[in-house]
């Protein structure tokens, strides 16, 4: 797996300790794609751990970066921009800051996902000193950096009056309408200009003060290197817009070994996490929240999604289709393997990782999407239904987990379930049944015929594939109690042989037999496995729909 193959590649150039490293500026609801940051970097921790390394997990809040980017829901925070998001008060007017509100809340998502790190914030460091280092040097030694952005960006703009410091204005108190116009040793004169950037207006103050203890903060180039040397950072990975040729990790390397004297960390390149086919934004709220995911998808799902593919590949989350089954589907194969039922290494590894706490308890998983169909029949005991297609009775630990799946499917049936998976047995006959051809009503008599005489015992085993569609696979035995026929009423097996043996004396395709099934109870095309579905319902309503609908068979 990709962790483990960047934890050797890792380990064979430095045996630590190590520090792992990742942050992110908390300027609004921080979107869902950023969880894969900080999850990656969970797991390189996690792996460098199990090696026996001494390792620290750092999760920084950069919250003495300007606010650059109105939030659309906060058209009133406009007298904010420029400020820095640690001196900008919460929306809610209780967290000590926005930024410490924003950050609680992404904080609380990943945490829920199982990555743990020690958090930090800049605007405490900066005011702690723990940068003074940093200013002191890119202030004596602007010239090595204005020659680096040349070198590396090839931009036009770095002149002999640019500085690679903000200052926090005394009269305004905006860090991102500044400019430094002199540095002597000890302080930096500035100009708080009207014009120095598109997106907030600074009051024109010119002053001068001491850039340390959070007078001023680096521009972004350079405090990364500057962060990397005031914590000892040795592992960080970013987004691949960060490592690109010429780009930010580009300028960041080489101002961290011209400047600060000391290699860039060991780093790594992920793709993004896409919600819709579009790159995630936290200032303009484009895409899911990270918060949102989990009302989506309970934790060890959205840490699977997450941690499962590699790194330099571009992950798209969509809720609505069969997202979610399909996700489901392969995080069973992976609890598979794990617990030793199926060999695939690879899986083995995936799921160890996508563990949210401790190992999972060893559970029968009932496939997600025979679930959602189990839980719109009605009269259906779900739990029972379960318990047939295991073989024994649930254990706790499988109760537990089919409650879970009950409710994952609950919530996915309501909200972003396709048409094709959701149904309703109608009450009255439905219109399409009525437009049925004679040869889908005569199969429909010869069924009550064969209902109303009850299970046979020689009837032939048909093949899997019960739907026109073939959306449901197997599906379990039910019990008799409900079905419709004689004294012994049928199962879901039994039935599922008689359509099909049937179907086959009349000459209908599948989709033509089962077709006429879904119309008659449905309303649809498509559904649940037929014979499931029969045995489930009450025999005397599938006896009387069945007859009545084919009232005109010749």
């Amino acid at each position: 797996m990709w962790v483990d193959l960047l934890a050797q590649e890792l380990l064979a150039s430095s045996s630590g300790p190590h520090v792992v490293n990742d942050s992110k500026t908390p300027s609004g609801h921080v979107p869902v794609a950023h969880l894969r940051g900080v999850l990656m970097h969970d797991c390189v921790a996690r792996a460098l751990r199990e090696a026996g390394t001494e390792t620290t997990f750092l999760y920084g809040f950069d919250d003495y970066d300007p606010m650059d980017d109105l939030p659309p829901a906060l058209p009133h925070y406009a007298q904010y921009m420029g400020m820095p998001f640690a001196a900008i008060p919460s929306p809610d007017g209780q967290a000590p800051s926005y930024g410490h509100y924003y950050a609680a809340e992404f904080a609380d998502a990943f945490n829920r996902l199982g990555a743990h790190p020690a958090i930090y914030r800049t605007s405490d460091m900066y005011r702690a000193g723990r940068f003074d280092d940093g200013i002191r040097r890119a202030l004596d030694q602007v010239d090595v950096i204005r020659t680096i952005y040349r070198e590396v960006t090839h931009s036009k703009r770095i002149d002999a009056q640019w500085w690679p410091v903000q200052v926090l204005c005394e009269r305004c108190g905006r860090i991102g309408t500044t400019a430094v116009t002199a540095w002597d040793g000890r302080e930096v004169e500035y100009h708080c200009a009207p014009d120095h950037v598109a997106w907030a207006r600074g009051c024109g103050y010119r002053g001068k003060r001491s850039p340390f203890g959070g007078g001023a903060k680096l521009l972004y180039r350079v405090e990364w290197p500057a962060k990397w040397a005031a914590l000892g950072v040795t592992v960080e990975g970013a987004g691949k817009d960060h490592m690109t040729r010429g780009g930010t990790h580009d300028v960041a390397r080489a101002v961290s070994a011209q400047v600060f004297g000391r290699p860039a960390p060991f780093a790594f390149a992920y793709e993004f996490l896409l919600y819709g086919g579009k790159k995630m934004s936290t200032s303009k709220a484009v895409g899911a929240t990270a918060s949102e995911i989990l009302r989506v998808l309970r934790p060890e799902l959205a840490r699977f999604l997450i941690v499962r593919p590699v790194p330099r590949r571009q992950v798209e989350f969509d809720p609505a289709g069969d997202t979610i089954p399909n996700l489901y589907d392969e995080y069973d194969r992976a609890a598979a393997a794990y617990f030793g039922e199926a060999q695939n290494p690879d899986l083995v590894r995936t799921f160890h990782f996508a563990r949210v706490a401790s190992d999972p308890p060893r559970c029968y998983r009932p496939r997600f999407i025979k679930v959602a169909y189990l839980i719109q029949m009605p009269a259906v005991d779900t739990a029972r239904a379960v318990a047939r297609d295991k073989g024994s009775p649930l254990t706790d630990a499988d109760r537990e987990e089919l409650t879970r799946r009950i409710a994952d499917a609950r919530r996915w049936l309501a909200t972003y379930a396709p048409e094709q998976y959701t149904f309703t047995v109608r009450d009255t006959v439905p219109q399409g049944a009525r437009l049925l051809t004679a040869g889908q009503r005569r199969y429909l008599a010869r069924l009550a015929d064969a209902l109303e005489a009850g299970p046979g015992t020689a009837d032939p085993v048909a093949p899997e594939g019960g739907t026109p569609t073939g959306h449901t696979p197997h599906v379990p035995r039910d019990d008799r109690h409900r079905g419709p026929g004689g004294s012994t009423s049928w199962t879901g097996e039994e039935l599922h042989a008689r359509l099909h043996a049937l179907r086959a004396e009349t000459g209908l395709t599948p989709r033509e037999a089962f077709g006429a099934i879904y119309q008659a109870f449905l309303g649809k095309d498509s559904g649940p496995q037929a014979g499931w579905l029969l045995a489930a319902l009450d025999g005397q309503f599938v006896l009387g729909r069945l007859r009545e609908v084919a009232r005109d068979a010749a």
